[in-house]
């Protein structure tokens, strides 16, 4: 009877020494920050619409409170169109979080076990499900842009762009189009935090920054029709880098080819020549177009010649309130010109780590960019089992330890180099070597090195 009863106790207590450390805790998997947020995202963003939406409709003396997170505010009946005012903040703010539920529904529900069903590995469906949701964006909102400009009186003429300043007064769709579109921008600085980090992180995080800054100026002082043609001239590269992409993961080389001297050409005619213009009209035009001087927030008329009132006080007077004068003058005309010209020189940048991917191209046939790490790295999968000796056991049973021209095994040789674990390859970075033709795959190639 004493050996019956002791038999349960040694087996609790050799599962005990099993589950736990050796100091007699269990361990504790701490989750990041990112993690978190990955993980939770959905789930907050919806929470947060739906009690919106709750309260807007089973509370009616909140509406007035709840109302501009769903619809644009200060409309003028006598016009038939909309101005701006501070309750256009909590549209924005609503937009930040539909987006966010938005991208990670069609990431992780829809794109990315599309990707996986089509057969591609884990960390190449996620990738191909954030460059498809960026296809998707881009591609709704540069055809807006393109209909909103080509049936203005401003279409393929800069000059016209300021005949109309300071009006404070614009269509709904309008409104709609450059609210959301900051929205999204507004949105980016998170999404570059939750992406897997590439090596131009501070790149393009400095680029949504500038860019989200930029319109929220531009929609204070009025500069709508600015803002219009430059998402436009912006969003053809960015909605088609994302589909050279998509056709990557899916190894139509050709296609891909095709996309990428596309992507280059459109790139250098919109960033590079049709930006620029812009950018010299602001400098050369502007001063022609409109008197420098002060003009009343409301009525957009002429109040002063004087366009330096109050040294500094006078930039900052349209944020403090919509009604107060708005001023133009050489301050403020370069001050817009210089977030301009930043995103040129980012732009710029860019544009030559293209021209090295397609110099690869020529040379060695393969697309090879420097802008990232790898993003086609090998991967254990699911299923596969590591077995004793270090080596990877894939699904049909056959080892995948590398062997060595000594004839040691790879996990030996790591082993006398001072490493004591086996790292899946895919989780780390490998620094991009100009002068290796075999260098990794980037964000735009298409090919991946043999």
């Amino acid at each position: 009877m004493a050996k019956e009863t002791s038999a349960p106790s040694q087996s609790v207590a050799e599962l005990n020494a099993c589950v736990s450390s050796s100091s007699g805790a269990r361990p504790v998997k701490v989750t990041s920050f990112r993690e978190w947020m990955i993980a939770s995202q959905i789930g907050i963003s919806v929470t947060t619409l739906a009690t919106l939406l709750a309260l807007h409709n089973l509370y009616p003396s909140l509406r007035p409170y709840t109302q501009p997170f769903f619809e644009l505010s200060y409309y003028v009946p006598s016009k038939g169109q909309y101005v701006q005012g501070w309750n256009d903040i909590y549209f924005v703010a609503s937009g930040i979080i539909a987006f966010t539920a938005i991208r990670a529904i069609a990431i992780e529900w829809i794109l990315q076990p599309l990707a996986r069903y089509a057969g591609l590995k884990r960390k190449a469906s996620v990738r191909f499900a954030e460059q498809a949701w960026l296809f998707m964006y881009d591609g709704f909102f540069w055809s807006l842009g393109m209909y909103l400009w080509k049936n203005s009186s401003y279409w393929l003429d800069y000059g016209a762009i300021w005949s109309e300043w300071p009006q404070r007064a614009l269509p709904g769709l309008n409104k709609w189009y450059l609210l959301v579109q900051l929205s999204f921008w507004i949105q980016q600085i998170m999404v570059i935090h939750l992406e897997a980090r590439r090596k131009d992180h501070y790149q393009m995080l400095t680029h949504h920054v500038v860019t989200s800054a930029l319109l929220s100026s531009a929609y204070v002082y009025r500069f709508y029709n600015v803002s219009n043609v430059v998402l436009c001239l912006m969003d053809i590269v960015d909605f088609l880098l994302p589909a050279a992409k998509i056709l990557k993961y899916f190894k139509f080389e050709f296609a891909c080819n095709v996309a990428f001297g596309i992507l280059m050409v459109a790139w250098f005619i919109t960033r590079h020549i049709f930006y620029p213009i812009l950018c010299w009209s602001i400098y050369k035009n502007l001063p022609g177009k409109l008197s420098f001087g002060c003009y009343s927030g409301s009525t957009a008329e002429m109040i002063s010649t004087d366009g330096y009132p109050d040294a500094f006080a006078y930039m900052l007077a349209p944020y403090q309130d919509l009604n107060n004068p708005i001023c133009m003058n050489r301050t403020i005309k370069w001050i817009f010109l210089s977030f301009l010209l930043f995103l040129q020189g980012l732009s710029i940048v860019w544009f030559s780590m293209i021209v090295r991917v397609a110099v690869n191209v020529l040379r060695t046939g393969n697309a090879e960019d420097s802008r990232s790490d790898d993003e086609e790295e090998d991967e254990i999968e699911a299923g596969d089992e590591i077995v004793s000796n270090g080596s990877v056991l894939g699904k049909d049973g056959v080892s995948t330890i590398p062997v060595l021209s000594d004839g040691s095994s790879g996990l030996d040789h790591r082993r006398s180099n001072g490493a004591t674990a086996v790292r899946p390859r895919g989780r780390g970075r490998v620094p991009f070597d100009q002068s290796d033709r075999r260098a990794l795959l980037g964000r735009i190639g298409c090919d991946k090195p043999t």
